[in-house]
């Protein structure tokens, strides 16, 4: 039961159509500004992440800085400590890492020499200790080792001669004839102490 107004829909009805038309309007109005926010919304965000990228940039780029001058500071006052701790040891006269490194290679150097001058001894004791038991050729070499036994005799009496003459021993002086060469008595020569 409807009641009909003047024989006319509510369909044809004036106020229905502007209801219609407004709710049409506001309807694409909406959907203008979705649309637009879409675009716009995607142009506010690209703008923001432009900008967030730049202060980002710049962010890490001051904390860059600010690390390598940090790390600058640092080094330099751990050169300084370092300086500083060289010279206290210096005055000390504690060695170093270098100090010691150098002194063993020094004694290493020296432990290769003293073996070798040990096998030379040994090879030379052996050869001596083998020549012992042939016993001593005969020949031309026996005479030239008979020699040498001379040469080393002579040897070692000048070397005591030198030595004497060091320690101020003198030979007495051979006895002249006549009344001028009256004998002198030797005075004592003093006996060095075994640890002197």
């Amino acid at each position: 039961m409807s009641k009909n107004n003047g024989g006319k829909s509510l369909v044809d009805n004036p106020i229905t159509r502007l209801v219609r038309g407004s709710a049409n309007q506001v309807w694409h109005a909406g959907r203008g500004a979705v649309s637009m926010a879409e675009t716009e919304g995607g142009r506010l965000v690209g703008g923001l992440l432009n900008i967030g990228g730049r202060i980002d940039r710049g962010a890490k780029s001051r904390v860059y800085e600010a690390r390598s001058s940090a790390t600058e500071a640092w080094d330099r006052l751990e050169d300084a400590f370092v300086h500083r701790v060289a010279r206290a040891l210096n005055a000390l006269q504690i060695p170093t890492a270098r100090d010691i490194k150098e002194l063993n290679g020094r004694v290493e150097a020296l432990q290769r020499a003293v073996l070798a001058l040990e096998r030379r001894a040994a090879q030379a004791q052996a050869l001596e200790a083998s020549s012992r038991q042939r016993g001593p050729r005969p020949g031309p070499k026996a005479g030239a080792r008979q020699a040498g036994v001379k040469k080393t005799a002579v040897r070692k009496a000048s070397a005591r001669k030198a030595g004497a003459r060091a320690a101020g021993v003198r030979k007495a002086p051979t006895p002249a004839t006549g009344p001028a060469a009256a004998p002198k008595p030797a005075r004592p020569v003093a006996k060095k102490k075994a640890g002197s």
